[in-house]
């Protein structure tokens, strides 16, 4: 009796499944760059989809508008535009520039119509935008790459690869393409206009910037700042002389002694100079300057505001003439003052005038616009009406300090509108004495400092927080983290690192579209949000990976509780649309001091305790250990003695025999890599193979296997040990080469052998990622003569409907059947379905690992063709595989 689980396999196995009738809706809703992430974005959004069909056949024209009449994207329809040639495709084109894509016909009135159109739409109508997708019904029509790369053709298919589903997904990619193209011109344009609106705020204020890299010497300045010093942008270069050439005779020497003070200790400093510009006129600025620090604590660069004040002296200087000068000329004090008052009225800066008591006596227009307060309403208040509640007494002193000792005083304080809203603003205040010393007045000039903070605010934010969930990206991790380390060494305290990583977030990214996935990890950052006390950090580091520094940490034992709680926060599952989503996460965990004295190796070994994590099985935590460093290096010695032992021809093939279960007798071989290194003796494949596919070092690897197996089998040949087919393996990266074709006939040619005596296994998993390419390959393969087998067939997930059209030869059925068939009915039951289904298909049989006598004769008794394994003979050298052959020995018959 066959069981419910057999029946099941075998039903799976017969399902025809017509893959054109499943395409729906699934693309709709995939949106790569979802508009509600983008709220500075003014993102144009189209009423429908225009898709343009251009050719000379009606009947294409109509089924391709047949396939595409219920396609939506984005939530939005198709119209589809046809036309029958190229001077029609050009004509529409430029009457409707909108359309987002073109399927267009290759060979129209010429054999390069298409290409023409494609010209002209690129290079006359200068359209970047449209997504154009070349179709011919004659083979051989193809472009050229660099014709394909230089008009940015999208995809060139034959008409009779465009089923209806291929279709659908090359115009749905067509469409995302369109889009995020329109969406990236879109915030260009919004780029463009925030970094205007901070130019405009530094030209209004007559704030200008300079930032100063000091490993590479490299100055970049601003456009207010190279107008200040009256420079323009091209003629500008980059280093910190333009400026320094620039400072007044007298004061250089000043300057330069502050800026090399703070390069050498980082401290940071404010003061004033005088700048002589090219045409000789001289500007008063004001500098402040500070020092930031790199990742280990030493000084990377300097920050410098540049603030012109010029207008403020000459008013500061007109005040104090017309207040202090008298006794000259009546008429010339007057004309000074008339200037003063001019100047006063048209200044952007505030102006304020107090008596010694700092009542107020007189303020300007631009107090006015600054403040809100109209002249009645301050006239006779004291100026304290103004000033954050919250200033200190020590700031009071140290600013009634300098007044008193210097006459002035210069820098930034809090001050409240007439709202209530409290703003920076740049202040000097001025003392004003009579011949007798006596303070008569106090000026004070100002402006808001508000557009600039705002602005620096937001550039800050973006540059140090995921744009997606707001949390803190990985530069402000590494920051806040060394800033923990360095508490926590004064404090003898411990630091806890942990690295989550979703598992596998990419399948339900890739399943259910980009828009549900960036929701599921804005829900994810926020319940992981609900752990974080006052001074942690979480930070989304990467794609679906997160970190979490936590200070205050006693021992393990309380970084496995907050570990599993992370985890258990997880387990509850997350509502997106329709959608209930569970989710599971590994988690790396370091530790300070016990796992890293710095910053840097902590988030190395936590990435490295995350990776060994998802290696082991996912849903696990995983400490760091110092042997998952040695394992590292001992992958990274392997790889290079791999390369090495190419060069040096360590690498050898060993050959298990193919027996035929008719004859008894040897008909072939498969060919198996060993390793034979001088100094560790043989290496198990399952150790290098994987290295050697993570590297892409199974691509000379392969190519040697493949050329020494047929050359071997060409030397068996010329021996007179007949016709025997070498079985050789192709791995992934094998199988996808774009030239596998050409290097396989040119190593047939080189060698000599026969193309019939030559089998290339691939898994079954193989052939079904990505299956109308892998039919094409073989078929461009199996053209050669050679021969093609399913390696591990019934591991992977291959329906009959797919098995029928691939070229195959033989399927090879997997050794995990074979090994339990006559302990398990299951497996002999699957056994017996497989080899049912290769007789229907005309295919022969090989069952791999055969080691009992009782599999054997089960084997032959539901007439499987050939079989391999111990029973018979494990994998032999070359020499010895020789001696078998010349043994003629076979297997008995039953």
């Amino acid at each position: 009796m066959i069981s419910n689980a057999v029946w099941g396999w075998w039903i799976q196995v017969n399902q025809q499944l017509d893959m054109f009738e499943l395409v729906d809706d699934m693309y709709a809703e995939d949106r790569l760059f979802a508009e509600d992430r983008l709220s500075t974005a003014v993102v144009a959004a189209p009423s429908i989809w225009k898709i343009l069909v251009i050719d000379d056949e009606p009947d294409i024209r109509q089924l391709t508008r047949m396939v595409l009449r219920g396609l939506r994207f984005d939530g939005l329809g198709i119209e589809v535009i046809s036309g029958f040639n190229g001077r029609e495709a050009c004509a529409i084109m430029e009457q409707t520039p909108d359309v987002a894509v073109l399927l267009l016909d290759v060979v129209m009135e010429t054999d390069q119509a298409g290409l023409e159109v494609v010209r002209h739409i690129r290079e006359e109508l200068k359209n970047g935008f449209v997504r154009i997708i070349l179709r011919t019904g004659q083979a051989g029509q193809a472009p050229e790459p660099e014709v394909i790369a230089q008009y940015d053709i999208n995809d060139y298919r034959e008409k009779t690869e465009l089923t209806s589903q291929k279709l659908i997904t090359a115009v749905t990619s067509a469409l995302r393409a369109y889009r995020d193209l329109r969406l990236i011109e879109n915030l260009a344009m919004n780029l463009k206009r925030e970094r205007e609106s901070l130019k405009r705020a530094q030209a209004m204020a007559h704030f200008g910037n300079w930032e100063w890299e000091l490993d590479s010497g490299h100055v970049t300045f601003s456009d207010e700042m190279l107008a200040i010093i009256g420079l323009s942008r091209v003629a500008a270069p980059t280093g910190i002389a333009v400026f320094l050439d620039r400072i007044h005779s007298e004061d250089r020497i000043r300057v330069e002694q502050v800026l090399s003070n703070m390069a050498a200790i980082g401290e940071r400093s404010d003061l004033e100079c005088r700048i002589v510009r090219p045409d000789g006129s001289i500007r008063t600025v004001h500098l402040v300057c500070e020092s930031n620090h790199g990742d280990h604590a030493e000084l990377s660069r300097m920050l410098c505001t540049v603030h012109d004040i010029t207008n403020t002296r000459e008013v500061e200087d007109r005040l104090k003439i017309a207040t202090t000068v008298f006794g000259g000329a009546m008429e010339e004090v007057h004309e000074h003052m008339r200037i003063a008052t001019k100047v006063l009225e048209n200044a952007i800066e505030g102006v304020m005038v107090t008596d010694d008591k700092g009542v107020i006596r007189s303020v300007n227009p631009a107090f006015t616009r600054i403040t809100g307060y109209d002249p009645v309403e301050m006239i006779g208040n004291p100026m304290k009406i103004l000033h954050n509640r919250h200033l200190d007494v020590a700031f009071h002193e140290q600013l009634w300090k300098s007044l008193m000792d210097v006459g002035i005083w210069r820098g930034e304080v809090w001050n409240r509108k007439k709202n209530g809203e409290a703003y920076p603003q740049w202040e000097t205040i001025i003392v004003i004495r009579d011949r007798e010393g006596k303070v008569t007045n106090f000026i004070s000039i100002f402006h808001d400092l508000t557009e600039i903070r705002a602005s620096q605010k937001e550039l800050h934010f973006k540059t140090y927080h995921d744009t997606l969930t707001g949390l803190p990206n990985r530069d402000l991790f590494a920051d806040r983290l060394n800033q923990a380390v360095v508490n926590a060494q004064r404090n003898n305290g411990k630091v806890l690192v942990i690295f989550l990583g979703l598992d596998h977030f990419k399948k339900i990214n890739n399943s259910l579209g980009h828009q549900l996935g960036d929701q599921l990890l804005k829900d994810v950052a926020a319940r992981l949000r609900t752990f974080i006390r006052e001074g942690d950090t979480l930070s989304r580091l990467a794609g679906d990976s997160f970190g979490f520094i936590m200070r205050e940490i006693r021992n393990t034992k309380d970084a496995v509780f907050v570990a599993r709680k992370i985890n258990n926060a997880l387990t509850e599952p997350f509502t997106i649309e329709e959608h209930k989503l569970f989710l599971t996460a590994s988690t790396g965990i370091t530790l300070f001091p016990e796992d890293g004295q710095d910053a840097s190796t902590l988030i190395k070994n936590a990435d490295m305790a995350l990776n060994r994590a998802k290696v082991t099985g996912r849903d696990t935590c995983t400490f760091y250990k110092a042997t998952m460093g040695e394992q590292a290096n001992r992958r990274l010695k392997m790889e290079k003695n791999m390369r090495q032992g190419l060069e040096r021809d360590e690498f050898v093939l060993f050959y298990q025999p193919k027996v035929s279960l008719k004859t008894g007798q040897v008909v072939g071989m498969e060919a198996l890599v060993r390793w034979l290194q001088p100094d560790a003796g043989m290496v198990s494949p399952g150790e290098f193979i994987p290295v050697a596919e993570e590297t892409g070092l199974i691509l000379p690897l392969g190519e040697w296997i493949l050329k020494s197996a047929c050359r071997q089998n060409r030397i068996w040949g010329d021996a007179g040990f007949g016709n025997l087919r070498m079985a050789v393996n192709l791995s992934v990266r094998q199988f996808r080469q774009h030239d596998l074709f050409d290097r396989i006939r040119m190593i047939l040619e080189e060698t000599g052998l026969q193309p019939s005596l030559l089998e290339l296994e691939i898994t079954e998993s193989m052939m079904m990622d990505n299956v109308e390419a892998v039919i094409t390959t073989m078929t461009r393969l199996r053209s050669l003569g050679l021969f093609i087998a399913v390696d591990d067939f019934g591991t992977g997930y291959s329906s009959l409907s797919y098995l029928k059209r691939f070229p195959i030869h033989t399927l090879k059925i997997d050794q995990s059947f074979v090994r339990d068939l006559t302990l398990d009915s299951d497996d002999a039951a699957i056994i017996n379905a497989i080899i049912a289904m290769a007789k229907s298909l005309k295919l022969d049989v090989v069952a791999e690992g055969v080691e009992t006598e009782e599999q054997l004769n089960f084997l032959r008794a539901e007439r499987c063709d050939e079989m391999q394994g111990y029973y018979f003979s494990k994998p032999l050298s070359a020499h010895e595989f020789t001696e078998l052959l010349k043994s003629g020995r076979q297997l008995k018959n039953s």
